[in-house]
């Protein structure tokens, strides 16, 4: 009997993209690259949800010291605080990212992370780890998702998904400026 010629649907690859059989959870999604190349990353918690910011962005990570209010200021500036001489902004990330602001306590970590040339501080519910990301686990995000236009992607990791935001289109620049902060523009 003559051999079958192989042909591009007799490949793995091409099993691979067959449609799954009738029943099964299977959803279509485009997927886009991701044009910001991210090789580390800082990887924090809120509400759970893991989340995480390109360590290039990052200065450090230190425990909340005292926040000095900013009368009459948007939720999401929570305070003001003296790191090394310089004021700094404090700002929840909670509520930058849409969820109920939440409690501080002794331990609550705080990101020093520098957006449009300066440096705030983000303050987390928990601190998880730095991250080196292997090729192709970043995908870029829906455009489904409320933040979608504030990350830089979502990365497929073994610990599980993690929204992967971008500090520059988190924090608005004019939210920065003195003039804005004691208006209380943020």
């Amino acid at each position: 009997m003559p051999r079958k010629k192989k042909t591009e649907q007799d490949t793995p690859a091409a099993a691979a993209q067959e449609t799954p059989p009738a029943g099964s959870a299977f959803c279509a999604v485009e997927l886009t690259t991701v044009t910001q190349v991210v090789g580390r990353i800082v990887v924090f918690r809120l509400a759970n949800q893991l989340y995480a910011l390109p360590i290039e962005s990052v200065q450090e990570i230190q425990q909340i010291v005292e926040l000095t209010p900013v009368p009459d200021s948007a939720p999401a500036l929570v305070g003001m605080i003296d790191v090394r001489g310089r004021v700094v902004p404090a700002i929840d990330m909670r509520a930058l990212v849409g969820l109920e602001t939440g409690h501080y306590e002794l331990d609550t970590p705080m990101i020093l992370c520098r957006t449009h040339g300066r440096l705030v501080a983000l303050i987390v519910d928990e601190v998880d780890d730095v991250l080196s990301l292997p090729e192709g686990c970043m995908q870029a995000p829906s455009r489904l998702y409320a933040l979608a236009d504030r990350m830089i992607g979502i990365c497929r990791l073994e610990i599980g998904l993690i929204v992967v935001l971008d500090p520059d289109r988190l924090v608005p620049d004019m939210a920065l400026s003195a003039s804005d902060v004691e208006a209380g523009g943020f």
